[in-house]
Parts: C-alpha cells; structure tokens; sequence
C-alpha cells in the first residue's frame, strides 16, 4: 500500500548536532551546477499542505509532558528534530503513481537521505517515533465517471466530521481529530501544484542531456509534462492521513517506526473510508441497483421487513442522508442503516432517476483496497521519453 506525507520525531540528539542543523536548515537548497536543476529543498517551517515537495525539518528544545492534573505541559528537554515530508514526491519526483510501499523500509531510506543532505548522522530510524501517515491509493477512472463520482457522494454525509466537512466539484475533504479522509481529482491538483514544478525541472534535465542549444527541448518538455497530466487526469486519489492522535489512541503512545506495521495502516485505511462510504463488508458484493437492492433485502430479511428497508433505501437514495434523518426516530434510522450496510446495500451512484441515470461511473466503484480498477503496477513511459526514477526525484 503506498504512503505519501510522513512525520516522525527523533530521539534526543546531541546540542552542538541540532544547532549545526538549525544554522543550515532555514532555507538550504541544493542545485546540480552542471545542469541548474534543484535537488532537494529543506526548510525549517511547516508543510503547506500535502502538495508541498520540500522537506520540513524543525528543531526543537522543547516537548510535553503530562502535568498532575493529566494535561500536557512544555518543558525543557534534550534537543530533537521533528522531520516531515511527501516520501513519494521525495522519491519518485510526483506522486501522480508508483510511491513507497513498505513503511519501515521507506523510513529507513528518508533517515539515510537526511544524513546525506545534511552532513550528520542520525540514530536508525527504527528508533524514531512516528506522528502522521498519509495512506494513499489510486484509482483508474475517466474524467466524467470521476465527476460523477463526485456527484453522487454529495448526498454523503459523514455525522461525526459533519464540522470538519468540506465538499467541491472534484473533491471531498473530511476532517477529525484522529484521521483525516481525503478524495479527490488528481489531475486538477497536479495542474495547479505541480505542473510548472516538474516543467522546470524538464527543462533543466533535457537542457543537460541534449545541449542547452537543442531546438527539441521545449517540445520535450511539454510532451513529458503532458504525459504525466494525462495520466493524472484520470486518476481518483483516496488519502487517509493517520494523525499523531490515533497512533496515541492505538499503541497508548506515539510508537517507534519499527512499531507500525504495513498491515496495521492498511486496516486503518479501510476502517476509515468504510465508515465514510457506508459500503458494507468488502467481502460481500455491494448492490445499489434498484431491482438488485429489493432481492438482496427480501433475501436477507424476508419479504415484508425487506420491503419496509428498500423504502428507507430509496429515501436515502432521493434525499440524502441529512433530509432522511430528519424524518425517522434516531434509533429507527441507525438501525435500518446499519441493516444496509449489513446487506451490502449502497445508496450511492443508483439507477435512481433523482441521483443519476444514464451513468458513466461503474456501479461497483469504491475506493476501497478490493476495487479492481486500483492502480498498483507502474506506469508504462515511451523508449525516448523514459527518465529514471532517480533523476524523477531529483525533481522534489
């Protein structure tokens, strides 16, 4: 499963080790003489969101502790170092597909490149604590189905986020204290974040393959930029970014990297967008048509309470969530839902006229790990366009 944004802590590290880090750290960009290309970025701010390619390393002298009456308290302690960054953009160069996948060896990795960047060494970093996790996962759509997508999960709520909601045309945006939930287009955030990034960076690269002079650069780069906004085009990306929190919740404690397995972040993952779908077990085929939806119902709970459930169905079909709440007691609603979900009934994306017809989107889409159009092998590049993954990621 690949990740994407990570922050970790590490242990205390040396006083003179961190101030020489601090000097060196406010703003130290490394760029190749020869060709003009930037290789990395390293700063001492925070990220600006999960687009931002540059590497947040931040010292710090200070962490909490837990005073008498059970509330954290800043304190004086051994200097350290909170380090963030995107580790697929830092890797591959983009995140438009491909990504790291196995966590404790992606950590490793990033640990070993700061040392190399910075000029210090740090303990292994299976010895640093972890903080935040972005799990992500991409899927395989055409523009319109990803927009219709969108469309039908506007009658989507999600009660518990309800505050920390946000809905756009092309993406959806589910704040909370322990994870975050995102899904959206990618080619509309490649083209706003990352675009004029990576044109630079073509255009420092061919300039250095082919000669400052050659009259094909521009042409190459455009090629190479449109390429890849292509293939982010039709791309669903589903993000759940696993908050220092839930990892406190979880282990009791903010666990070591050696800590976190690949199989626990794949089950937080799909426990999150479960609830936030409202699709039922995976192992159970869902159904959401509406001849489908009555046998499955009369199937599992007889004629008469499966036709009592396809009414409330059709309710949460026409009228969304919040309207169809408002019209049953709340146990009577949690519970017929939850008989839903049970059933592996979705009312998303039916062939209801009120929600869509005539749809593009396939009617068994879910972003979950068990979609068949989830994007896991690496993209194919053309002979004359094909650029290693180490010089992609000189582009972060």
């Amino acid at each position: 499963m690949p990740y994407d944004t990570v922050k970790l802590k590490s242990p205390p590290l040396g006083r003179q080790v961190v101030e020489r880090i601090q000097q060196q750290c406010f703003l130290r960009m490394g760029v190749e003489v020869s060709s003009g290309e930037v290789r990395y970025e390293i700063f001492s701010g925070e990220l600006l969101g999960s687009w931002d390619s540059r590497i947040s390393v931040v010292p710090k002298y200070e962490d909490y502790i837990i005073n008498k009456n059970g509330r954290p308290e800043l304190h004086p302690c051994e200097p350290y170092l909170v380090v963030e960054a995107s580790l697929h953009k830092v890797f591959c160069g983009h995140n438009v597909y491909g990504g790291p996948v196995e966590f404790q060896r992606m950590c490793s990795d990033f640990v070993v490149l700061l040392e190399e960047l910075l000029g210090v060494e740090f303990p292994p970093a299976r010895c640093w604590t972890v903080h935040r996790v972005d799990v992500a996962l991409v899927y395989r759509l055409e523009k319109p189905q990803i927009k219709e997508f969108f469309d039908g999960i506007q009658l989507i709520s999600f009660p518990r986020r309800k505050k920390g909601a946000a809905k756009y045309a092309m993406a959806v945006y589910f704040a909370g204290k322990t994870t975050t939930i995102k899904l959206y287009h990618k080619g509309a955030e490649f083209a706003v974040h990352e675009r004029s990034r990576l044109r630079g960076f073509f255009t420092n690269l061919f300039a250095s393959l082919h000669g400052v002079a050659d009259e094909k650069n521009r042409s190459r780069v455009e090629r190479k930029v449109a390429a890849l906004q292509r293939l982010a085009d039709r791309r669903l990306r589903a993000e759940v970014e696993i908050h220092s929190d839930k990892f406190q919740y979880d282990f009791g404690k903010n666990p070591r990297v050696d800590e976190v397995s690949d199989a626990y972040l794949q089950q937080v993952y799909d426990k999150e967008m479960e609830k936030l779908l409202r699709e039922g077990k995976q192992a159970m085929d869902t159904v959401r048509e509406s001849r489908a939806v009555m046998r499955r119902l009369q199937d599992m709970y007889g004629y008469s309470s499966g036709n009592r459930l396809y009414g409330f169905w059709s309710a949460l079909c026409t009228l969304g969530d919040e309207v169809t709440r408002e019209q049953f007691p709340k146990t009577v609603f949690y519970r017929n839902r939850k008989q839903l979900e049970d059933a592996g009934v979705s009312w998303r994306g039916t062939d209801v006229v009120v929600v869509a017809n005539d749809k593009l989107i396939p009617s068994d889409f879910a972003p979950v790990r068990s979609d068949k159009r989830l994007c896991f092998l690496p993209a194919r590049n053309r002979e004359g366009f094909n650029v290693s993954r180490e010089m992609l990621r000189n582009a972060a």
